[in-house]
């Protein structure tokens, strides 16, 4: 049987969905997308995560200490930073200085006390309460005038090759005498000072009280390279500490690896682990934020189920302004008004501005340039008394406007 081809009939292919309604309709599989390219990209572009975290020797930014690690490679010096205090696991800890970036840290009692038992010498970039205290019961810290160039004026042979250094926001003080075996230096105005050095039965324990000497942007000022260099690179290898609030360990050392039995860890501690739990759950918690959200969309008009007259609505609005006691706001709405009705009466144009519409009223009415200003520019009334005589005045003037 054949068919004419007067009688085919031909139907056209109607439209897929656009890519916005597939979006709308399944948001969590674009979201999975987007950042499953942010991390390709992120991979491709940047074979290593740039390292911003401040005083980590491999941050090469200006609050970084990078030159101070690569300068004691120069020198024979091992240099490894850990994050972790448990991942310290010094070995040989009389050939080992042990750098504590304080001023980055938060530490607990448990980890202070595991780091003043660390059998060998110990360096303070920054202050902390619980490592003066160990190291000397009569040392204190306290707060500082920034940027002062402070002079040498002690013994020390660190300090005395450095000659001068700058001093930061806090510095060490003295409660009583100072501790024995201890060598303060660089006195302020203030009497505190920016390094000490107390020898104990343990080992050496250096407090450089301004920390920003060891930055990449600051170690080649006045002495602050001679003073850090020698502090930190008296023994083979140094493992340097920049902690976080996540860590929540305590230092290791010896050939096991292993703190001392005498160290005990805090019972308050949150569980290892914990920072990551929670990033997970905050992560999934606003993953589940963009799937359950709701997209307000575009405004639309919607009919009202009655009919509202436009006097109602007036009567309604001014009975707000006069419960608020909106004076000012009501004042200008109808200050608005009425320049509006008589630029339109006059055929000023909007962008006459203020100075055309008085002179087309002036020369209207004969009224003073002044006295028109002050009605429909002047200050919003005192009271509600004072804006019903302003209204019967601007009520006038636009009547004297109207007049043939």
């Amino acid at each position: 049987m054949s068919i004419d081809a007067g009688q085919r009939d031909y139907v056209s292919a109607t439209a897929g969905p656009t890519i916005t309604a597939r979006a709308r309709r399944s948001p969590l599989l674009f979201v999975g997308l987007a950042i499953f390219a942010i991390i390709i990209t992120i991979l491709v572009t940047q074979s290593r995560p740039a390292d911003n975290q401040d005083l980590s020797i491999d941050n090469t930014a200006p609050n970084g200490a990078h030159a101070v690690a690569q300068i004691l490679r120069d020198q024979g010096v091992g240099v490894r930073q850990v994050n972790l205090l448990s991942d310290a696991r010094i070995e040989d800890p009389k050939h080992t200085t042990l750098v504590i970036v304080a001023s980055s840290t938060f530490l607990s009692s448990a980890q202070s006390d595991s780091i003043a038992g660390y059998p060998g010498d110990i360096v303070y970039l920054g202050l902390t309460p619980d490592a003066l205290e160990a190291a000397g019961p009569d040392l204190y810290y306290e707060y500082a005038e920034p940027g002062a160039t402070v002079v040498a004026q002690c013994a020390d042979p660190d300090a005395v090759a450095a000659e001068e250094t700058r001093t930061g926001e806090d510095s060490i003080s003295i409660g009583g005498l100072a501790p024995h075996d201890a060598e303060l230096c660089f006195p302020d105005a203030e009497g505190g000072y920016a390094y000490a050095r107390v020898e104990t039965d343990l080992g050496a324990r250096i407090f450089l009280a301004n920390p920003h000497i060891a930055t990449n942007d600051k170690l080649d000022e006045l002495g602050n390279a001679a003073l850090t260099l020698r502090a930190m690179g008296r023994h083979e290898s140094v493992t340097w500490y920049v902690g976080s609030y996540a860590d929540t360990t305590t230092l290791t050392w010896g050939d096991d690896g292993l703190a001392p039995d005498k160290i005990t860890t805090n019972p308050n501690f949150l569980p290892p682990g914990t920072a990551d739990a929670l990033f997970a759950l905050g992560l999934a918690a606003l993953i589940a934020a963009f799937w359950r959200a709701r997209r307000f969309g575009p405004l639309v008009t919607e009919p009202l189920p009655v009919v509202v007259r436009s006097s109602e609505a007036t009567r309604g609005r001014a009975r707000l302004y006069r419960r608020a006691r909106a004076t000012g706001r009501s004042t200008a709405a109808i200050r608005g008004l009425v320049a509006l009705r008589i630029g339109q009466r006059l055929g000023v144009p909007r962008a006459a501005g203020k100075a055309g519409l008085l002179e087309a009223i002036t020369r209207t009415t004969g009224r003073n340039s002044g006295d028109v200003d002050a009605l429909l520019y002047g200050p919003p009334p005192a009271n509600e008394t004072a804006m019903m005589q302003l209204v019967e005045r601007l009520d006038q003037l636009e009547s004297e406007v109207h007049q043939p």
